[in-house]
Order: structure tokens, then C-alpha cells, then sequence
């Protein structure tokens, strides 16, 4: 089987962190067996990218075309369904569907809601569609929602695994002993609220004294699983997400996470030890971070999370593509 990727979530030498999670899916797709191609749009670095990339895929139908196309995020969607030879499915991805909350990360954007609608729309033209969360799969058309398979992002429990506190410490040059709270995300992203994490940790810094929020933006993803390794708990205050990876990757690395209850968090830390999902709530998150912090280690998260391998979920997506073929 041969399937063309239609991305603007794709890293390059500017941005080895964009759409990590859409690299591994390719790689673990091939690993099965299935010929993969590339159709990277860099979208934010200009938005005549996406002009370029529609004259491509229009080319396409003149050829040869793959078996299946495989748009993933809205903008891409919207240009691989100008590819009429082989079937589309479209994986939406989060706030392609959800929105983009404001500046103030009390509502979302009217430009963001339009554009989720439309987007929404797209499903209607497509042979399937994949969503990371029951959530976004409401915002379809009902209609498109029978053709909808609901499949979290996969997770590499190679690349992520436990390392020795000392020795990640170490490496980062941390001290031992201090409480670290890890924040994973560019925390100007209004979505993120960084500032509730930020509320949340200074309370709980007056019952665990020391205690500071560590931010890491910017981190090549191959250091990614010392810096959770070396922290003592994972902290996301999101306002809205689809499945977030940084979730499932630091349950692989045993690391406690506090959550608010963002996409399909509550779903993937249920029933796990250390792990906790809260409301948006200052003191709620505080009291979480304490309680995580004092369980330490989470070894059963990672015996969690093994369900949303990259092995798993390339199986699902195999037999997405199996029926639309």
C-alpha cells in the first residue's frame, strides 16, 4: 500500500519539535510495511506554502496517485482533497476542530471558530476521518461521525523511558533535592495557560518549600525524556487539546502527571497512582501537584500508556486505511 502525507505538522532543521507526532506515525506506518511519502507544507513560515502544495497535489492527479491520501490538520485537508483519485482521510488534530482560544484564554476566536466549522465540513468529503478525543469527534457533522475513528496520537516507549533522577539531574545540572514541577509547551500559547500553572505552583511552593516550575520550550525532542526523568511531576493546565502527547510521554517515563481535564486526559490517567486530573483551579491544581509529589514514581503509568503505543496505533490506522481502500 502506498499513502501520501498531506502535513503542515511536520520538523525540520527550524523546527525539530513541529509535529513529532506526525514523523513517528510515518516511521511506525512504514514499519508495517507501507509505503510512505511526504508532502510537508510549511505553513508557518508563509501561506503561499499552501498555494505551492495544492499545484502539487493538483499534479498528482494526472499520475500515478497513492492508494490513500492522508491529510493531516484542517489547512492540509483542505488542499489533499484537491486529489480526487484515491481516497482521503483526514486527521483532525485539536484546535483544527476545538478552536484557538483568545488572548485571555477565556473564549476562542471568532477567526478560529470559522475556520473549525469549515474545517468540520471537510469530513463530509472525506472516505474517513481520525480525531484524537470523543470531544472532537462531536464537532463533526453527524453525518461524518459513523466514518470517524477516534485514535490517539501513539506514544515511542523506546525513545521515552525512565532514567535515574540523579543521573538526569545530573546532565541538566539540577540540584538533587529540589522540587521540580515540569511544564512542557511555549507558554505564550494562550491554550497552554501557563499562568494558572504558574498559580498553581506558588501556592503549593508554601507546603513544599523550594518548589519551582520549570518551562521547557524549545527542547530537541531526543533530550525530551531526561528532562522528564529529572523532574518530579508533569503539570498542563490546558484549556482545550486533543490528545496531548506530552501527557502520554512522560507516563512513559514514570513521571506523575496533574491535569486539567483537557481532550482525552481523564481517560488516559484514570485509575493511574500519582496521576491526577483536576479542575482549572488555582488551589485544586496546587493541592494535586502536593499529592503527586508525594507519591512519586509511577511505574503503572507507563503500564498504561503501552496501550497507545506507536505500534498499536499504526495497526489502527492500517485498518483505517484497509476500509477505504
Amino acid at each position: 500500500m502506498r499513502v501520501l502525507f498531506v502535513t503542515n505538522l511536520w520538523p525540520d532543521e527550524e523546527r525539530p519539535w513541529h509535529g513529532t507526532f506526525v514523523h513517528t506515525q510515518a516511521l511506525s506506518l512504514r514499519q508495517l510495511g507501507i509505503e510512505v511519502d511526504v508532502l510537508p507544507i510549511r505553513g508557518w513560515a508563509s501561506k503561499r506554502a499552501y498555494f505551492t502544495a495544492a499545484g502539487r497535489v493538483l499534479r498528482m492527479n494526472a499520475r500515478r496517485p497513492a492508494d490513500v491520501v492522508h491529510a493531516h490538520y484542517g489547512h492540509s485537508a483542505a488542499v489533499a482533497r484537491l486529489q480526487v483519485r484515491a481516497p482521503l482521510v483526514i486527521s483532525y488534530c485539536g484546535d483544527d476542530l476545538l478552536g484557538t482560544p483568545d488572548a485571555a484564554g477565556r473564549r476562542m476566536t471568532r477567526h478560529s471558530t470559522v475556520l473549525a466549522r469549515a474545517f468540520a465540513q471537510l469530513s463530509r468529503l472525506s472516505a474517513a476521518t481520525i480525531t484524537k478525543s470523543e470531544e472532537m469527534e462531536r464537532r463533526l457533522p453527524r453525518g461524518a461521525r459513523a466514518r470517524n475513528h477516534v485514535i490517539p496520537n501513539g506514544v515511542d516507549l523506546d525513545a521515552f523511558a525512565p532514567v535515574p533522577r540523579d543521573r538526569a539531574r545530573a546532565q541538566l545540572g539540577w540540584a538533587p533535592d529540589e522540587p521540580v514541577v515540569l511544564f512542557v509547551g511555549n507558554p505564550e500559547i494562550p491554550r497552554k495557560n501557563h499562568a494558572l500553572a504558574a498559580s498553581a505552583c506558588e501556592l503549593a511552593a508554601r507546603s513544599a518549600p523550594g518548589l519551582r516550575l520549570q518551562v521547557a520550550w524549545g527542547i530537541s525532542p531526543d533530550e525530551m525524556s531526561i528532562w522528564m526523568s529529572a523532574a518530579d511531576v508533569l503539570l498542563t493546565a490546558s484549556i482545550s487539546e486533543g490528545s496531548q502527547n506530552v501527557v502520554k510521554e512522560a507516563m512513559a517515563c514514570e513521571l506523575p502527571v496533574v491535569a486539567t481535564p483537557a481532550g482525552d486526559v481523564t481517560e488516559r490517567l484514570a485509575g493511574v497512582p500519582g496521576c491526577h486530573v483536576a479542575p482549572a483551579d488555582p488551589q485544586a491544581l496546587a493541592a494535586a501537584v502536593l499529592a503527586a509529589l508525594a507519591h512519586g514514581r509511577s511505574p503503572e503509568a507507563r503500564t498504561a500508556v503501552s496501550s497507545v503505543s506507536l505500534e498499536r496505533i499504526a495497526e489502527r490506522v492500517a485498518e483505517v486505511y484497509r476500509k477505504v481502500v
